[in-house]
C-alpha cells in the first residue's frame, strides 16, 4: 500500500510541476517569492552563514551527480521535462527521488535534481530543489520555503552549480532557456 501511495505522489508532483511549467496561471504558484529584481543578487547567499554552509553541503552530496547517469543508478527518476516561463527564466528538467519526498528537509537528500544540457548536449546539474510535504511551511538556514507545486507542498531551489542572477534560491533562472 505504501509504494501506491509513494507512485500516486509522484505521479502528482510530475503532473503538478509539469503544469507550473506549461501552465503558471493554471496552477498553484511556484515560481519563487520575488527574491529576484533589477539587481544581481547571485552572492547573497555567501553573506549569511547557515546559507553558505547549506550551499557547501549541497554541493558536497551532489557532485557525482553533475553527470545524470550517476543520478539514475541512485534512483532519481524523471519528471517534468524542461520548465520554463516567458519572461523569467527556466528551472530545467526535473528529476527526483521518491524515497526522499516527505514532511522532511535535510540538506544532505535533496529530493530532486534540476539538469540542463550543456554545449554538447550533455545534460548537467544546475540545481536541487527540496520538495517538502510538511504541515507547515518549512525553512532551511533561515530561508522559508515556497509553496510548492501541489497543493499541500513546499519547494525551495538552490542553484549550486550554475550561477542565478536572481540569486541563489530563486526558482528559475533568467540566463536559462529550454531546448526547442
Amino acid at each position: 500500500m505504501r509504494n501506491r501511495t509513494r507512485t500516486g505522489l509522484m505521479s502528482m508532483v510530475a503532473a503538478a510541476v509539469l503544469a507550473v511549467g506549461l501552465a503558471p496561471a493554471a496552477a498553484v504558484a511556484h515560481e519563487g517569492s520575488g527574491r529576484g529584481g533589477d539587481s544581481d543578487k547571485s552572492d547573497d547567499w555567501k553573506k549569511n552563514s547557515q546559507q553558505r554552509r547549506l550551499v557547501n553541503t549541497l554541493r558536497d552530496v551532489t557532485d557525482d551527480y553533475r553527470w545524470l547517469d550517476n543520478a539514475k543508478k541512485d534512483g532519481y527518476k524523471k519528471i517534468t521535462e524542461c520548465i520554463e516561463k516567458d519572461g523569467v527564466g527556466a528551472m530545467g528538467f526535473h528529476y527526483a527521488k521518491e524515497s526522499l519526498i516527505d514532511d522532511k528537509t535535510q540538506a544532505r537528500k535533496p529530493e530532486i535534481l534540476v539538469y540542463m544540457p550543456n554545449d554538447r548536449g550533455r545534460m548537467k546539474l544546475v540545481a536541487v530543489e527540496f520538495l517538502s510535504t510538511a504541515k507547515d511551511r518549512p525553512e532551511i538556514a533561515g530561508l522559508d520555503f515556497d509553496n510548492g507545486p501541489f497543493p499541500g507542498s513546499f519547494a525551495l531551489h538552490a542553484w549550486v552549480w550554475k550561477d542565478n542572477p536572481d540569486g541563489m534560491f530563486a526558482a528559475y533562472n533568467p540566463d536559462h532557456k529550454c531546448p526547442k
